[in-house]
């Protein structure tokens, strides 16, 4: 994995944000797709291979994770605050097994999925992360779908930039990555893993 975070921009250390109850985080959600169907079981180009029946009711978990109510339909906490924020963007690979984990959330809160190319499988973790920080200063609350590579790569930045990792570290299709940022800087993260299905 070295040789795919070489040159990486690494996230600021967490002893570099600054302290003070005053701070406010801003999240941002990193997703792995939902179960696909296994290579060897797929003729056509692997950007195009679809969600298993597995992978479409992580999908609709997903959506069950956020707080999808109507904007206007919000006054009190009536029992969602377990719930993560609504999103205000959803950004996603271009691989049909990234783009369908995000649909069930695309209708629930009538967003659009936007495709970026630095999703794809094999992209660079570092430039990740930039536009994670980048997304969270512009007061967005950004839902991102990835590859597990992509996760495992951001991770390791983390770790090395510093950033409190509590709890379980995987990467599990399905999953959420939490990044919290603070002052432009991802100082932790925290893993959300998959609903049983």
């Amino acid at each position: 994995m070295d040789d795919k975070t070489s040159g990486s921009e690494a996230p600021e250390p967490s002893g570099a944000r600054a302290k003070g109850p005053s701070r406010v985080t801003k999240d941002v959600y990193v997703v792995r797709h939902g179960h696909a169907l296994p290579r060897d079981y797929w003729s056509g180009p692997d950007e195009d291979r679809p969600l298993t029946d597995r992978g479409r009711k992580e999908a609709e978990a997903l959506a069950g994770r956020f707080d999808t109510r109507p904007l206007g339909s919000r006054s009190g906490k009536s029992g969602v605050s377990d719930l993560e924020p609504r999103p205000t963007v959803l950004l996603s690979s271009g691989a049909e097994r990234c783009l369908a984990t995000l649909a069930p959330l695309a209708v629930a809160c009538g967003l659009a999925v936007e495709t970026a190319g630095y999703l794809a499988e094999g992209s660079d973790a570092g430039e990740v992360l930039v536009r994670a920080r980048e997304l969270a200063a512009g007061g967005a609350v950004p839902v991102l779908c990835t590859h597990g590579d992509v996760i495992w790569w951001i991770i390791e930045l983390l770790e090395k930039g510093g950033a409190f990792l509590p709890g379980p570290v995987d990467v599990k299709k399905g999953s959420i990555w939490v990044l919290e940022t603070d002052a432009g800087a991802i100082g932790s993260a925290r893993y959300i893993p998959p609903a049983k299905v």
